[in-house]
């Protein structure tokens, strides 16, 4: 049973490796393997938070908790709080992805300056030496040298761009605009009279029910 699972999923993923999207792909992260897994990764999570948003705005339009004529403003909330949160994360990773660089120069300046590269390169010299083996071509060195430095500047920016975009742009910015957002438009819809159904006609001599005090993001601020 297990041969003839890894079998099917060894054909599924052999066929979806050959098709021209797949392929392309490919190309891309051999050409420059750090941004696009770091693009891949930050699409992906807008992707999930696009459909989590369009999730809670169907779910806020069909809540028969919440009363008929406010579903349309928690929907709303909903969507601007989906809307702000999928902006900041690609703002913030577009701006990173600038600042990353310049910011991994100023804090490994020390480690991977010209003098640090010349100490590292006596110091090889003098062990190859000892050990009676032949000296190490300076192209050689250098090309080693660029390819550590590389290496550690593309997974610097690969955790720098996610954490200003996940973190940074999801838990930091997007809360501190969507909760006085909120805030307002919950104080609007507290002030607002409960609408009268078209169907019953209130008694003479009494008064229509005004929506007191409701909380209905209590639900989601939960979740």
């Amino acid at each position: 049973m297990v041969n003839a699972i890894n079998k099917i999923g060894a054909k599924i993923i052999g066929g979806t490796s050959k098709a021209r999207p797949v392929r392309a792909l490919a190309n891309k992260f051999d050409k420059d393997f750090e941004k696009s897994i770091a693009a891949t990764t930050v699409i992906s999570i807008i992707l999930k938070d696009g459909i989590g948003c369009y999730k809670y705005v169907t779910q806020s339009l069909n809540n028969k908790k919440i009363p008929e004529e406010k579903r349309r403003f928690v929907a709303a909330l909903d969507l601007t709080n989906g809307a702000l949160m999928i902006a900041a994360q690609i703002l913030l990773f577009l701006a990173m992805r600038k600042m990353s660089g310049p910011l991994f120069n100023k804090l490994f300046k020390k480690s991977f300056n010209p003098k640090a590269q010349e100490n590292i390169a006596a110091k090889l010299h003098m062990n190859e030496a000892a050990k009676g083996l032949q000296r190490t071509r300076k192209t050689v060195f250098d090309k080693k040298f660029n390819d550590v430095k590389n290496t550690a500047l593309g997974c610097f920016k690969y955790v720098v761009d996610l954490a200003a975009a996940t973190i940074i742009g999801k838990r930091v910015v997007v809360p501190l605009i969507a909760t006085p957002l909120a805030s307002k438009v919950e104080k609007r819809m507290n002030k607002e009279p409960k609408i009268q159904s078209e169907n019953s006609t209130p008694a003479t001599g009494t008064k229509l029910d005004v929506v007191a005090s409701t909380n209905l993001l209590a639900p989601y601020k939960k979740a």
